[in-house]
């Protein structure tokens, strides 16, 4: 099952006077439009739904380019699409280019800072308070809106506005101006710097082979768990002084039983993990005749 959604975008300034445009500057901000979509679709149905987006043709103006969005549903999917099962493409155009309201408009309007206050309202609606002000908007909205990735596109999306004589990013549905993003609105796409967060921290006794060592302080030794490599900093000292004075020696298939540490991070762009190896419990000699 396949839904699309038709709409158009223009870049407009001095610099594209003669309806022209440097492809530096278009390819990546099209990328990025491409990813956003990617993120917003991502962020409210997860794998049960793909998105498309595609270049259908560009006309005179500005620099303007017309896109098709599509979206493709699987098979256990194509008719449970009422309520809120699966955000429909047209839907997912309106959250982020904006019929009313979008994300581009959001993140003006908030100046890409917190909510004072969140109200969860009925039918799907939150109530945002900001300097004063409250507005009410989709709760799916509010969720791409604090979304990193969805951010992070939107911002690069804007990037060709950082040439001096490009000064606004327009959206049209059915050639009807949807929003505008002009210069002076860049700052508030800029994502607020974001710490790096331990969501999990765990201790546990593990073996390895060893498939490469290293000796620098800031180096990490490379451990293979029967499955896949992983890098891990070797925190036992005293296992490590005695590796480098030549006290240990390793063959192949030799095993060390190790206790070790594995530390997972939300960070800027995406999940990240840690290993350390605390100490090294036991060197296990592989089996000689």
């Amino acid at each position: 099952m396949l839904k699309k959604a038709a709409f158009k975008i223009a870049y407009d300034g001095e610099a594209l006077r003669d309806h022209s445009m440097d492809v530096r500057d278009l390819a990546p901000a099209l990328l990025s439009l491409g990813k956003l979509f990617d993120a917003a679709n991502f962020a409210l149905n997860g794998d049960k739904a793909e998105i498309k987006l595609q270049v259908k043709a560009h006309s005179a103006g500005s620099f303007e380019v017309a896109l098709e969005l599509f979206q493709s549903f699987g098979a256990q999917v194509s008719n449970l699409l009422t309520g809120d099962f699966v955000t429909s493409v047209l839907n997912l155009k309106d959250l982020v280019i904006g019929g009313s309201v979008g994300i581009f408009w959001l993140v003006k309007k908030l100046r890409g800072k917190k909510p004072d206050r969140i109200e969860h309202l009925s039918q799907g609606m939150v109530s945002l308070e900001f300097q004063g002000e409250t507005i009410v908007v989709p709760a799916n909205l509010l969720r791409l809106y604090q979304d990193v990735a969805v951010r992070v596109a939107a911002e690069e999306v804007l990037r060709p506005l950082c040439h001096d004589k490009i000064d606004k990013f327009i959206i049209k549905d059915n050639d009807k101006i949807t929003e505008e993003v002009t210069k002076e609105d860049v700052d508030y796409f800029k994502l607020p710097e974001i710490r790096d967060e331990i969501i999990n921290e765990s201790i546990h006794e593990a073996a390895y082979s060893i498939v490469s060592l290293a000796f620098k302080d800031d180096n990490k030794w490379r451990l293979h768990d029967g499955n896949s490599t992983i890098s891990v900093q070797m925190k036992d000292d005293f296992f490590k002084r005695k590796v480098e004075e030549n006290l240990i020696s390793f063959s192949k298939g030799d095993i060390l039983i190790c206790s070790v540490k594995t530390t997972q991070w939300q960070a800027k762009d995406g999940l990240k993990t840690e290993y350390e190896v605390l100490k090294v419990i036991k060197l296990r000699l592989r089996s000689r005749l």
